[in-house]
């Protein structure tokens, strides 16, 4: 059908050569002229829609906008604007449409219009808000972490001393019972405050310290990090750090969160922060997209069968990725919880900051059973683990030494409970390196340095000695035999692994 509107050649060349859709309606919303360029349409191109109506058109939400417009423009003569979504969910368009009254020869009054696609202008302006609600959250995650600083730091100095005030007044404490032995002091027995205050002040303070650690992280999550800003880095530290950055959030969540960390990953040199902000919105997509009563989160890091890549697998078996956007499950803003208040920037992001590692991720996803998220981050240069035997019969304690050295020293840690099981182990595959408990039930710490001591071939086994007694006798027994490396508990940890780093590279005989 011909324009019934006629236009001018040169501009009608003009008009051609945008890429925008112009064209003019008339009052009754039957288009009356549009250049060829309509792409942002879902039904009909060009001339072709010369004689249709913006109902025959467009769906009833979308006509109803232009209809409205028309009253408007009609009733004032004014400009009017409004933009609209168009195309299946695959491809979806956002169009901003822009009104205007166009008075013909004769006084005639029509309604004209251009149509500009703006759907990118509309990613980059939710990719800005959400840049600066994270910027915004940096903030007050910076300042949150700065105020719980000062009273944790304050808590963490003050047990030693209140322990060694603890110790200084046993003999007043002891004395003033021999008239009453029964006394108690704050509702318990003077025995027991004697045998159990100084295990309660030693947990007290590992709690204190893992609050310091929290902090720690919020406020290295706080920093403004570049990928380019790498240094060695322990994989484990990263997942232990995110995690313990989304704990809050996870525990509302039904799903239960397993995690297994390998024990023999090398440094690899990367971003920490980069690699936290991985693992943090990968197990959040995980447990958001669990939708059964027994969701299961499963978080694990290994080596590459090869040994040439650390690997960080996060598996769900929750409802799995939708097919309509799995092609393009990295593309920004691409999600299927919309309705939940998705962004779709999740795993872009993370996508991006795994290549910036030189990296590679991958998934596996089948509908109805879950998705496995498989993250690569190469190993750049050799490497060679040291072995570290931990022998202590408390096993929180052996579980907090655990965590503190693997965050700190690239090596492999085994623990056990044990004088005996120490012994069997020692002698079948000695360590580098032996952190000693020095009272244990049945065989103790200072037999197991008689039998270092003695052993061919154990006498140049490196020995730290903890202890929560250092006056007793067996520990200036121990020194004689020249056990020097001892450290008194409640532990100071970063002398610890300082001293532990040191005798590892050779600089303790």
């Amino acid at each position: 059908m011909k324009p019934e509107v006629q236009i001018d050649i040169p501009f009608q060349n003009l008009v051609e050569s945008l890429v925008d859709h112009v064209f003019i309606i008339d009052g009754a919303g039957r288009y009356l002229y549009s250049n060829q360029n309509t792409g942002m349409l879902p039904v009909i191109k060009g001339q072709r829609l010369v004689g249709k109506t913006v109902e025959e058109i467009f769906p009833p939400e979308i006509s109803v906008q232009f209809m409205a417009c028309f009253k408007r423009i009609f009733r004032s003569e004014q400009v009017a604007s409004f933009e609209y979504h168009s195309g299946n969910p695959d491809n979806e368009r956002c169009v901003s449409t822009t009104l205007f009254p166009v008075c013909l020869p004769g006084g005639q009054v029509m309604v004209g219009g251009i149509s500009r696609d703006v759907t990118k202008q509309k990613h980059i302006e939710k990719q800005l808000v959400q840049s600066q609600k994270m910027e915004a959250l940096g903030t007050l995650v910076a300042g949150v972490a700065h105020e719980v600083n000062n009273p944790i730091n304050l808590i963490i100095f003050n047990l030693p001393l209140i322990e060694r005030v603890f110790k200084d007044f046993i003999p007043f404490f002891e004395k003033d019972l021999d008239g009453d032995p029964d006394k108690k002091f704050g509702g318990l027995t003077f025995e027991f405050l004697k045998e159990n205050l100084p295990k309660l002040i030693l947990d007290t303070k590992m709690a204190a310290d893992r609050v310091a650690r929290i902090v720690t992280g919020l406020k290295e999550f706080a920093q403004k990090s570049n990928p380019a800003e790498k240094k060695p880095v322990n994989v484990n530290q990263a997942v232990e750090n995110a995690l313990r950055l989304a704990g809050a959030a996870l525990r509302k969540e039904k799903a239960v969160l397993s995690v297994r960390l390998a024990s023999d990953l090398p440094l690899i040199t990367a971003n920490l922060q980069n690699l936290e902000q991985v693992v943090l919105n990968l197990v959040i997509n995980a447990f958001q997209a669990i939708d059964n009563e027994k969701g299961k989160v499963f978080v694990e890091t290994r080596l590459t069968p090869s040994r040439d890549a650390v690997q960080i697998v996060v598996r769900d078996n929750g409802r799995g990725i939708n097919p309509r956007v799995v092609k393009k499950i990295f593309d920004p803003f691409v999600t299927d919880r919309q309705t939940d208040g998705g962004t779709g920037l999740g795993l872009s992001v993370s996508y991006n900051l795994v290549k910036a590692h030189h990296g590679h991720i991958s998934f596996e996803t089948e509908q109805g059973k879950g998705t496995t998220f498989t993250v690569n981050l190469p190993i750049e240069m050799p490497y060679r683990l040291f072995r570290i035997m931990l022998v202590d019969d408390d096993a929180s304690f052996r579980k907090m030494l655990k965590q503190a050295i693997g965050r700190n020293i690239q090596c492999e840690i085994e623990s056990v409970s044990s004088g005996a099981e120490a012994l069997i182990r020692l002698g079948s595959d000695p360590p580098d390196a032996l952190v000693l408990d020095m009272f244990m039930p049945e065989i103790d710490g200072l037999e197991v340095c008689r039998a270092i001591k003695n052993e061919l071939g154990l006498e140049r086994t490196k020995v730290l000695i903890i202890t929560g007694f250092p006056d007793h006798p067996n520990l200036s027994e121990a020194m004689r035999m020249g056990f020097s490396m001892v450290f008194h508990k409640p532990l100071d940890i970063r002398k610890f692994i300082e001293s532990l780093k040191e005798c590892l590279h050779g600089k303790h005989s």
